[in-house]
């Protein structure tokens, strides 16, 4: 590792593993300039969660897409840092392969609480914020989609072969994987037939949750970890905000998010099945991650139970997560 930051000219480093998720993460001290940064090893948990944006191009994608943000007013962004070279992507010979390594400016904050969304007024606030990141990628024509994931009815399909995978290993029976593919069928049809006010479509976070948006010293919110980003369903980023709000106050999100007020009745149930998307996506990416495993023995079952069912027999579950 002090190898790895000798090519961007930090001599005298300290590091701290952060998590391993999509990538393995690491806060950065340079002592010898009292800077911090964070440092990210494109290596993921589990297969599950490889694909294009692991490559060289789709990082370099992803790091071009943060100094748009990070140079801009509206919304705050942890700013790239090249190495030696020039290059936003260094390479790391790690266990006997060559993965891609970044190094990203350190933004000081803490990671949100349903506590720091417990107001009409901050869950608004956060809904106007999925709106603002929606209309800067809107302006942004920089990243192909070749380069990024896409979160399209396809994404559906696959999801679906990893979920699979759970029976196979014993982790939940065979009808929890008929509810779900059931669920995955009538939300489908939802995004064929829905209204395509509802069902625009774009570059999104993809990976809006509570780990992924810090809270500054001075109260702003600020989304971090664009690993995933790539092209789908803007709902899906509205979806999975919601879901980080206490259930009294979210429908503030998505008020927020389209500047006007609306009833529960006036948001399209679609919606709904983004969030079970959203669930289930988490579970397909972690499926053959053998930690999760009793995490996912003891909630997926009853998952399917008390939010796949209703949804499947047509009631609103909205306000469930």
């Amino acid at each position: 590792m002090p190898g790895l930051l000798l090519q961007y000219g930090l001599i005298r480093p300290e590091v701290n593993l952060l998590r391993h998720n999509e990538n393995r993460t690491y806060k950065v001290n340079d002592l010898s300039q009292g800077k911090d940064y964070l440092l990210r090893v494109h290596d993921p948990v589990t297969v599950n969660l490889a694909g294009i944006q692991h490559t060289r191009q789709g990082i370099e994608s992803e790091l071009r897409l943060l100094e748009a943000i990070a140079s801009g007013a509206e919304l705050m962004a942890q700013m790239p840092v090249a190495d030696l070279r020039g290059q936003l992507a260094s390479e790391l010979e790690w266990e006997g392969r060559t993965i891609f390594c970044s190094l990203l400016h350190w933004i000081e904050g803490r990671i949100l609480t349903p506590e720091d969304l417990s107001s009409d007024a901050a869950a608004y606030r956060l809904g106007v914020q999925v709106a603002q990141l929606h209309a800067f990628f809107a302006t942004y024509d920089k990243a192909l989609p070749s380069d990024r994931p896409d979160y399209g009815i396809s994404g559906t399909e696959k999801m679906l072969v990893q979920i699979r995978r759970g029976v196979e290993m014993e982790l939940f029976a065979e009808e929890h994987f008929t509810i779900i593919q059931r669920t995955f069928a009538l939300f489908v049809e939802q995004l064929k037939s829905g209204r395509p006010d509802w069902l625009a479509q774009g570059m999104i976070h993809a990976d809006l949750n509570k780990s992924n948006i810090l809270i500054t010293p001075s109260g702003a919110y600020v989304f971090i970890d664009y690993c995933l980003f790539g092209y789908g369903y803007l709902l899906l980023d509205v979806a999975m905000a919601a879901m980080m709000v206490p259930k009294e106050h979210r429908i503030q999100v998505v008020n927020g998010y389209y500047g006007k007020e609306l009833a529960l009745e006036a948001i399209d149930p679609v919606v709904d099945g983004f969030m079970l998307s959203a669930v289930l996506g988490y579970y397909a990416f972690m499926m053959e991650h053998q930690a999760v495993h009793p995490r996912i023995r003891e909630k997926l079952p009853a998952f399917c139970e008390t939010r796949c069912v209703p949804f499947l027999n047509g009631e609103r579950i909205f306000l469930s997560f």
